[in-house]
């Protein structure tokens, strides 16, 4: 009876037993002064353990022939040095540990298993703790627990497959706009004008700023510094008056611009400013998003033609205007407000880059036809 001691604890009604064990906590090997399947009293000596903090703990099972080693949490429950003695409490042991520990017990109890001084010995059977008979107050899980089960398994699966899918999809998505879009540098919304250019030098005695002229009306009147003959500039077009470069008495030369006209049926559309590098990536195609300062977006834009580029522009460094269609939206009341351009390619986009480059219009995009007429 001297190899039994029963604790009082209530929590903790294991029997202890007094076999050869050791164990190894913190990196240091320890001699067991007995062991239960619900913990262990380890023979530390001065060595003070943190009373609830959780090791480690290394149970060596010597054998005669092996040593059989098991590792498990243990939660120090009391330290007492001046006794040499600390108590641990195993933590979370799997049905695997806890099974093995109740063998060497059963074993040990029925003298199966025997201490030989520092070893145990092997008296009947291997120490298999599967081949143990399952104790009689465990019971096969029910249907309800492994359909659980199998869910949880289900749900862990899923939720493991949808995160890796984000993960994915958000590392294509920068991919995606580092690659194959690219945002214009600047863009405004504007509309289709033609000058009114100044026919000599001479001082603005007359014009006109705003509204709508038709065909044949007078828009400005200079007085050429040459003679005092004045010269009456006049509409070619049915036109509206956009905006006026010089005003009255202002002393224009030759070839100043004095107004801008538009088209009474012109439509906004927006220049878009890239800079070359990128302008040549257009040439393989490109799909345009245009957003407007109050967050709309036009999805059917398109470019209307794309300039042809030469060796000396693009080593300038400039930028080139891009005009965009935009379908039916009607920008009229925004015309001169800047908005956001993104060209958007395909990764499977390909073209033959050279023959565009050939092909297409010149830089400087559709010639405007004069919009005025000088009359002495």
């Amino acid at each position: 009876m001297n190899v039994v001691k029963f604790e009082a604890d209530v929590q903790r009604q294991h029997a202890r037993y007094k076999l050869p064990l050791k164990c190894v906590i913190d990196g240091y090997r320890y001699n067991c002064l007995d062991w239960s399947v619900g913990g262990i009293g380890v023979a530390t000596g001065k060595t003070v353990l943190p009373e609830f903090k959780t090791f480690p703990v290394d149970l060596e099972f010597p054998f005669d022939g092996f040593v059989f080693t098991l590792r498990v949490d243990a939660q120090v429950r009391y330290c007492d040095p001046a006794k040499g003695r600390t108590g641990f409490q195993y933590m979370s042991l799997t049905e695997e540990k806890l099974r093995f520990l109740r063998y060497v017990r059963d074993a040990h109890l029925t003298g199966e298993v025997v201490t030989l001084n520092d070893v145990l010995d092997l008296s009947s059977r291997s120490v298999d703790p599967r081949s143990r008979k399952k104790d009689s107050g465990s019971q096969e899980p029910s249907s309800a627990e492994r359909h659980k089960a199998v869910a949880r398994r289900i749900l862990r699966i899923a939720v493991t497959s949808i995160l890796g899918l984000g993960v994915l999809l958000f590392l294509w998505g920068a991919l995606y706009q580092r690659l194959w879009t690219f945002r214009a540098d600047e863009s405004l919304v504007t509309i289709d004008s033609a000058a009114v250019i100044a026919p000599s030098d001479g001082v603005v005695t007359n014009i006109v700023t705003q509204g709508a002229v038709k065909a044949g009306d007078p828009v400005a009147t200079i007085l050429p510094t040459a003679n005092n003959r004045s010269i009456t500039v006049l509409a070619r077009c049915d036109c509206i008056i956009q905006d006026a470069q010089v005003g009255l008495d202002s002393q224009v030369r030759a070839g100043q611009r004095l107004l801008s006209l538009s088209m009474q049926n012109a439509k906004p559309h927006v220049v878009a400013m890239v800079d070359y590098s990128q302008a040549l990536r257009l040439f393989r195609g490109a799909r345009v998003l245009v957003e407007l300062p109050h967050g709309e977006q036009i999805s059917n834009a398109t470019i209307r033609d794309l300039p042809k580029l030469t060796s000396t522009d693009l080593e300038s460094g400039n930028k080139i205007p891009i005009n965009i269609d935009v379908g039916d939206a009607d920008l009229s009341s925004i015309v001169g407000t800047p908005v956001t351009v993104r060209f958007v390619q395909s990764p499977w986009t390909t073209a033959n880059l050279p023959e565009k480059l050939n092909n297409a219009v010149s830089t400087s995009g559709t010639e405007s036809q004069p919009a005025a007429e000088t009359k002495g």
